[in-house]
């Protein structure tokens, strides 16, 4: 699927020249802040299997705020929808110092992503001298983390696999330039048993971020 999916991707970067002539254009750079960020993973992931009593539940971990930047090529279809190609990169942020990794260490998991994305993008024109528009988004593709344990000990490495991203937000455009949006996303990913992984186990990693940026008219 991965492979499949970056396919996908490239293939819309290298055609996207060839709409120029064809429907409007735009290139959108960003700044973004994760307000509500969190990673869940299954409890047997980082607990022993000893201490082990419910196997179904989840742990989840709040990061503070990380910083994101961006940037979307989109493509008109009509004068109310758009298709585009985006890249994201969050940087690295800590779980809370309040939420530490059950072991006998002060342990925090520090974690960032990547995400390159296609999304669509529906549009309602304003009449108004300020607010040009209002939209809704939707992403989807692949995210690529980052993960390590931060700790009074030396631990091991942190291997997290890449994988699906889904997002969904709605924004609005002011002055036809200036862009402010709110994304929520998930992006799937997984663990392998190791040294300090005591289980495979799936990693989900949400976020809600408020996006600032500028639209450039191409």
């Amino acid at each position: 699927m991965k492979k499949s999916l970056l396919a996908v991707l490239l293939a819309v970067a290298l055609v996207a020249p060839a709409f120029a002539a064809k429907g409007d254009m735009s290139i959108n750079a960003k700044l973004g802040l994760g307000v509500n960020n969190s990673i869940s993973s299954e409890v047997s992931a980082f607990i022993p299997p000893e201490v082990e009593t419910i196997n179904d539940a989840y742990y989840r971990f709040d990061m503070e705020m990380p910083i994101s930047v961006g940037a979307e090529f989109f493509y008109g279809l009509m004068d109310n929808l758009s298709i585009g190609l985006g890249v994201n990169y969050g940087f690295d942020s800590k779980t809370k110092n309040d939420q530490l990794i059950d072991t006998p260490f002060k342990t925090q998991i520090k974690a960032g992503t990547t995400n390159i994305y296609l999304a669509v993008k529906p549009e309602a024109k304003l009449d108004s001298k300020i607010f040009s528009s209002i939209y809704l988004v939707g992403q989807i593709g692949w995210t690529i983390p980052r993960a390590e344990f931060e700790s009074d000990y030396d631990l091991p490495s942190l291997d997290v696999n890449s994988g699906l991203y889904l997002g969904f937000g709605i924004g609005t455009t002011i002055m036809d330039c200036i862009i402010v949006e709110i994304v929520c996303s998930s992006s799937n990913l997984s663990v392998e048993k190791s040294d300090i992984v005591y289980n495979d186990a799936d990693i989900q990693y949400t976020a809600t971020t408020i996006n600032v940026g500028y639209k450039f008219n191409i």
